[in-house]
């Protein structure tokens, strides 16, 4: 019986197949994507490589069916639009691959090689904290007491209006404490 049906798609022009997708037929998906396969072969034949061609005729196949859910009739008809679409569908395929190809060779490092450091173990902890310690020290030894209640808040992601607010100042006093902060850091 399936024969029948698609026996009665062959007489139809690829804009009343398309106009029957859209209005729910989803047989007939199957009857436009095989009128344009040959279409696919040509494109995928002449600039696919080998190795791309599985994913490239996938890739334009689903182009077939995008290009079926925003054809326009009043713009053009059903077979130009089809085979634009499945020309830029396999050169933006293409075009990926490329891109994933050329990434130079002295940029790509085996798993293996890598040696990733353990970020937990107590010396890193312990040393980390200390290197902490000795910062924040050396940042209090440079900025006033007021300064350094500006730089924490402010680094704790406040706003100049909320951090004027909380100290009882105005933000334009904030923002010439944050100018200090930054001279002053920018000497160390």
């Amino acid at each position: 019986m399936g024969e029948k049906i698609v026996e009665n798609y062959e007489n139809l022009s690829d804009e009343a197949i398309v106009s029957l997708v859209c209005n729910g037929d989803f047989e007939a998906v199957g009857v436009i994507i095989k009128r344009f396969y040959p279409t696919i072969l040509y494109y995928i034949n002449n600039l696919c490589p080998p190795e791309f061609r599985e994913d490239a005729i996938q890739e334009a196949t689903l182009a077939v069916y995008n290009a079926i859910k925003s054809f326009d009739p009043e713009k053009s008809n059903f077979s130009t639009f089809a085979g634009v679409c499945i020309k830029r569908s396999v050169l933006s395929f293409l075009k990926v691959q490329n891109r994933k190809k050329n990434i130079p060779s002295e940029l790509l490092t085996s798993l293996e090689e890598i040696d990733i450091a353990d970020s937990n173990s107590p010396e890193k902890i312990f040393f980390d904290k200390n290197d902490y310690q000795l910062l924040t020290d050396n940042i209090k030894l440079e900025l006033s007491p007021l300064e350094f209640k500006v730089l924490q808040l402010y680094i704790s992601g406040y706003r100049y209006s909320v951090i004027a607010d909380r100290l009882s100042l105005s933000e334009k006093s904030v923002n010439n404490a944050m100018t200090r902060i930054r001279k002053k850091l920018k000497q160390e």
